[in-house]
């Protein structure tokens, strides 16, 4: 029903305004700043089915609706808490609970803290590197790995469940986690035993948890030094096939936060050893997602605070069967990586996108310099590239055409092939023109107007336009402001009897939006 609402409006929005403006100085900055990064995967396939809907084809307008709502950007979040309810829960439990959560939190730090600089005593740097703690040290680190957990319990963590069975280290030298997105996936290594993890040398040097993670005899990456990254894969390997009893190394391979929409491409990193892994998947099945932290959302602060103002909160880590690599995979570990990423995919039930670590850091570089829509740029960029459009010369012919254009201010899809002089049958020009469309649109196209409300479900032969009007401020009272969105609309008409008939019986709206 949602999907069907969102197709009727978009319908409804664009009848209502004239077709969209694409301006071409917004192509010629974006191109610019796409020449930042070139890098592509030589296997890569995109696709998109269908025709947009200025294309004049009344069957294709689905497609093109479907096109805008999976194309997904990994790096954003978005946190709509709109129950009043919810929110006098979260305030009085911030006043009632929050502090003594935060107490508990310390506590339950400090103790761990305490029981890793009992178990380090008399040990040097190079020992602690060089031999797996066993004996009265190895149970002291446990100790400490549980006031860890305890800290999470704390913080409303209170029971994690479990699928499958975390397989021996030495039949799985390597956890593979995913998807990575909050700084709250740290539980996984206080719920796992502690297993060792890799970071960077300066982690070392956090006052309390510094000590923690040393304890657990983590494999520490030096930035200065240029043969770090082999150096790591030596350490990963050395412990692998070492006789000793060393702990599971943890890696999340994405390598940064993401939405758990999609699994971005993983950093080779844990596949250049070329050793069995276990892929693990974490999930957090709860109302709402107060943990996600991206490169566009909320803050990690706020997080924190609806995190800890909150009852208590769902965790689930499943274990995979262990991956066991072919000999092609061992001897490339992006193979590796890509294989492994899809086994995980299917298990999440999400697809996999050709985002990366360092598109991060290419959109972080574009929004620094007020790059328009640089959340989505790293989309646009891989249109461009594959209609050879990174190419500066091409891109000044063009604007100097552009300024001949009558009526340049309008342009539709047949308009916009045509003055690239690309075949409307190119999937690429429809991508490119899809996310130009959908950035410049003058409207939030997840958002309704009253008039566009009406618009819509005036087609409902049992809701008159009192009713209408009704049901519109009623929503409206959840959410103050001049637009409702489409899930305030499904939240509050799903709970209420007489709004359930929407979805039940909408084949009559399907057969209107398709003549």
């Amino acid at each position: 029903m949602k999907n069907l609402i969102k197709s009727f409006t978009y319908q409804i929005k664009t009848s209502q305004r004239e077709p969209k403006v694409l301006n071409i100085e917004h192509i010629d900055k974006t191109m610019t700043t796409s020449t930042i990064k070139r890098r592509r995967s030589a296997n890569m396939t995109t696709s998109v089915e269908g025709v947009p809907f200025f294309s004049r084809s009344p069957s294709d307008s689905d497609n093109w609706i479907a096109y805008r709502e999976d194309h997904i950007n990994p790096f954003t979040h978005r946190l709509h808490i709109n129950s009043h309810l919810a929110m006098i829960k979260i305030y009085i439990l911030t006043v009632v609970l929050l502090p003594l959560r935060l107490i508990g939190c310390f506590l339950s730090l400090c103790c761990a803290w305490v029981f890793a600089k009992i178990g380090m005593l008399g040990l040097s740097e190079g020992q602690l590197n060089a031999k797996p703690l066993f004996g009265w040290r190895k149970r002291v680190q446990k100790i400490s790995a549980f006031f860890m957990r305890m800290l999470y319990a704390c913080g409303s963590f209170h029971y994690i469940s479990y699928k499958g069975k975390c397989a021996a280290a030495k039949d799985a030298p390597i956890l593979v986690v995913a998807p990575h997105s909050s700084y709250v996936d740290s539980i996984i290594v206080a719920a796992t035993g502690p297993p060792a993890i890799v970071a960077k040398q300066e982690t070392s040097n956090i006052p309390l948890l510094g000590k923690i993670i040393t304890f657990a005899q983590p494999i520490y990456v030096q930035r200065e030094d240029s043969n770090s990254r082999q150096n790591t894969v030596r350490t990963i390997v050395e412990r692998a096939r070492s006789e000793d009893d060393w702990s599971h190394v943890i890696i999340f391979a994405e390598g940064t936060c993401t939405n758990r929409k999609a699994l971005i491409k993983f950093k080779p990193g844990a596949f250049y050893p070329g050793v069995p892994v276990q892929p693990v998947l974490l999930k957090y099945p709860n109302k709402y997602d107060t943990f996600t932290w991206t490169w566009d959302g909320p803050g990690a602060l706020k997080l924190l605070w609806l995190t800890l103002s909150t009852f208590y909160n769902n965790c689930e880590i499943e274990y995979l069967p262990v991956y066991y690599p072919n000999e092609d995979e061992k001897a490339d570990p992006f193979l590796y990586a890509e294989n492994v990423r899809a086994v995980m995919a299917r298990a999440l039930g999400v697809p996999t996108s050709e985002y990366s670590f360092e598109d991060v850091v290419m959109m972080t570089r574009a929004r620094s310099l007020n790059v328009p829509c640089s959340a989505d740029i790293i989309e646009i960029e891989r249109c461009l590239f594959h209609l050879d459009f990174l190419n500066s010369s091409r891109v000044l012919k063009l604007a100097g055409k552009y300024s001949s254009i009558q009526n340049r201010h309008k342009m539709d899809i047949i308009r916009f092939s045509e003055f690239l002089n690309i075949s409307t049958t190119n999937a690429h020009l429809h991508k490119l023109f899809a996310s130009l469309d959908y950035l410049y649109a003058s409207g939030n196209t997840d958002q309704l107007t009253r008039e566009q409300f009406f618009a819509i479900l005036k087609h409902c032969d049992k809701l008159s336009k009192k009713k209408l009007t009704t049901l519109y401020l009623r929503i409206e009272e959840l959410k103050p402001g001049n637009r409702i969105t489409f899930d305030d609309f499904e939240n509050y008409t799903r709970n209420h009897e007489e709004y359930k008939f929407l979805f039940k019986k909408h084949e009559h709206i399907q057969m209107r939006l398709k003549k």
